[in-house]
């Protein structure tokens, strides 16, 4: 005779009101037939309420997993200004400007970015992404700053930026801000360069990317050469000791 576990009288009784067509349940004890029916019933049972056990596991598994997924992706795409960085321009609180964490230039990890985040924009507005340090280490000479950027639905213009400053003076010595070659529209990775004098009377150097009006940009691998002396002449040494001498965090990976 089959193995069966003893099931209440109640349970029983509902099993043999659904037994299959056919099988008659007299006054006299069950056959094996009968005991193996309940058998089976009651493993299935078990086995049901099994699944429904592991179903259920399976979908906080699903659903711890999705939440880390969603945690993930918002740390990863959160707008943490970088090291070494600061947030400037003329309308800063009109954008969202920070280190996107994926999909930088030639497959690294990191880029900086700034997205517009108003509908709003008037003439100059504009938000960067910024680095002031020391004159002393270009003093006399000529630069080349290169970096790549890529763009998305600028309506205005977006680029890269130097500007070499006097102390105290109203206009900087030397600067470009890409005017003369906006980068519009939708772009892909493009490296662009600018180049710019460092005479002796220089005291600081500032440098980064902005975003005029509406889009968003991505930038990344900002690096800084010489590639001369200085076109513009200066008796006098007013370099700004007190700031940082090298660039830091060029690739956004710290």
């Amino acid at each position: 005779m089959p193995f069966v576990v003893p099931l209440a009288k109640d349970v029983q009784n509902q099993m043999l009101y659904s037994l299959p067509r056919g099988i008659v349940i007299k006054n006299n004890p069950p056959n094996n037939s009968i005991f193996l029916y309940f058998a089976i019933c009651q493993y299935t049972l078990l086995a049901c309420v099994f699944v429904g056990h592991l179903n259920e596991i399976v979908v906080r598994s699903n659903i711890i997993r999705n939440t880390a997924l969603v945690a993930i992706a918002i740390l990863a795409l959160s707008f943490v200004v970088p090291k070494g960085w600061k947030k400037s321009g003329s309308a800063e609180q009109k954008y969202e400007m920070g280190v996107w964490k994926v999909g930088g230039h030639d497959s690294s990890k990191a880029c900086g970015v700034i997205r517009a985040s108003k509908e709003d924009y008037f003439g100059e507005d504009y938000g960067s992404l910024m680095q002031t340090i020391s004159s002393q280490r270009y003093l006399g000479k000529r630069i080349r700053m290169t970096g790549y950027m890529k763009t998305k639905g600028v309506t205005m213009w977006a680029g890269f930026y130097v500007r070499v400053d006097k102390e105290d003076a109203k206009e900087p010595l030397s600067f470009d801000n890409m005017a003369d070659r906006h980068i519009v529209g939708s772009t892909n990775w493009t490296q662009y360069k600018i180049e710019v004098d460092v005479p002796f009377n220089a005291s600081k150097i500032a440098f980064g990317a902005r975003l005029h009006g509406p889009g968003q940009i991505w930038f990344d691998d900002i690096s800084f050469e010489e590639i001369g002396n200085s076109t513009i002449k200066a008796e006098t040494v007013l370099c700004d000791t007190s700031l940082k001498r090298i660039p830091e965090n060029l690739d956004f990976e710290q």
